[in-house]
């Protein structure tokens, strides 16, 4: 998510920054409170704890996707979250989906007039002109240059290119789309 969601966003060198969180669970019990701490652009960090602790919750709470019970986020530059379950069974989103989400907005709407022109072209048969624009759109936005440093990307988180790690799931959805499953 670029920006980070619900986070505060300031000018200069990126970081994520947490000052005084909490966060307690539907039930009121304190899941976590008082967490504080800054990761520096361009730093590899691990979040180490026992199971229930909170990980996921807390990476929620960065993301903007959940609100803090008290204390605040911070968010300077860009942020990418890849979702716990991204591209399984449980979660339909894609590789190639969470790499356009943090693009700039004019490869997104590329990137969306390519998804819809490909839809297009599977069910009318006579969409050829509608995703020939959608490519020509998608070179001008700059899409196969971003498709270049998604490989590098796919190949030093998940090591394999992002061919194959978007192609899983897209044919899984073109499948499904062409079978009405």
């Amino acid at each position: 998510m670029a920006g980070g969601g619900g986070g505060t966003q300031t000018s200069g060198m990126g970081h994520v920054e947490g000052a005084h969180l909490e966060y307690c669970l539907p039930d009121g019990r304190v899941l976590f409170a008082d967490v504080s701490f800054r990761v520096g652009e361009g730093s590899a960090v691990a979040l180490v704890v026992a199971n229930g602790a909170g990980k996921t919750t807390l990476l929620r709470l960065i993301s903007g996707e959940l609100k803090p019970h008290g204390g605040t986020v911070t968010v300077s530059g860009g942020l990418g979250v890849m979702p716990q379950f991204v591209g399984s069974i449980r979660d339909e989103r894609t590789v190639r989906d969470l790499l356009v989400s943090v693009s700039q907005p004019r490869l997104r709407k590329a990137a969306r007039a390519v998804g819809e022109a490909e839809h297009a072209v599977m069910t009318v048969d006579d969409e050829a002109a509608q995703m020939a624009q959608a490519l020509s759109d998608w070179a001008e936005a700059r899409g196969y240059e971003a498709e270049t440093l998604w490989d590098m990307c796919t190949m030093a988180a998940l090591g394999v290119p992002y061919e194959r790690a978007a192609a899983g799931a897209h044919a899984q959805r073109r499948r499904a789309e062409t079978t009405g499953a």
